[in-house]
């Protein structure tokens, strides 16, 4: 009988050794990953920030240990940053942090502010060189900047690398009457000149196909883009040039005319 309860307590005894296993492997892992460094940062999505920027800003230039950073305050942080419009951020049992950013666009440099201007409309100080970009050159009122803000927006940001410089201009008549106060000049880099307004803003993702036209592969000249139908009208420097002469020796003519007329 002795033999039989011995047994017995035998067979009890290893539940209870897989248990106390069960617990030692998982406070084991758990100690592991409390105290397990960071030891790989990837930064994704960012072309304008720097990583170390981001890495600095999350708070983990150091590497400290993976899993007693908070997450949460990571991507608080990060999204204090002007040039982020939001953030995802991995982690996984090996030290390896992924942080995934996805950025506004810097549209233009404001000249008047000195400041760049964002996709949001935020201002962001000229610390930075952010390189391809146009410069709005002259004071725009707060209503037409934020419609010009907006419209940028839906222009493909390659096209809007093309421009060099953007003058507000509104157009006017002979009397200087206003017609037209949502009218820009852009300067282009392949020295063009194109008139755009805010509600025909979006006829700039057609630059790259009007330029192929043979016509403006042979000759620089202006672009009109602010009129309210589909025609768009191409005027080289030279045509332009050659009309202005003639108005103006045709003014020269009439005034002879007059003169002769009245006996000066």
């Amino acid at each position: 009988m002795s033999n039989k309860g011995q047994k017995k307590r035998r067979l009890r005894f290893k539940p209870l050794l897989r248990l106390l296993i069960v617990i030692l492997i998982f406070f084991g892992v758990l100690f592991y990953l409390l105290n397990l460094d960071i030891k790989n940062i990837y930064i994704k999505g960012n072309e304008q920030i720097k990583d170390v920027e981001i890495i600095e800003k999350a708070g983990i230039k150091d590497y400290p240990k993976i899993f007693r950073v908070s997450t949460h305050k990571m991507k608080k942080n990060i999204k204090t940053m002007p040039l982020v419009e939001d953030v995802k951020i991995k982690r996984n049992i090996f030290g390896r942090i992924t942080i995934e950013v996805k950025e506004r666009k810097v549209l233009f440099f404001y000249k008047y502010d000195n400041k760049y201007v964002t996709d949001n409309g935020a201002r962001i100080d000229n610390d930075n060189n952010y390189v391809g970009l146009p410069t709005l050159i002259n004071f725009t009122p707060d209503t037409i900047l934020e419609g010009l803000i907006k419209g940028l927006t839906k222009v493909d940001y390659e096209i809007l690398k093309m421009v060099n410089e953007i003058e507000y201009s509104p157009y006017k008549n002979k009397i200087g009457n206003i017609i037209d106060n949502n009218r820009f000049i852009l300067k282009m880099n392949d020295l063009n000149t194109v008139y755009i307004d805010i509600p025909n803003i979006k006829n700039l993702n057609k630059y790259t196909s009007i330029i192929a036209t043979p016509d403006m592969e042979k000759n620089k000249g202006y672009v009109y883009l602010d009129t309210y139908n589909e025609k768009i009208v191409f005027r080289s420097y030279n045509a332009v040039e050659k009309e202005k002469a003639d108005q103006q020796k045709k003014a020269e003519e009439q005034e002879q005319e007059k003169k002769k007329e009245t006996g000066e």
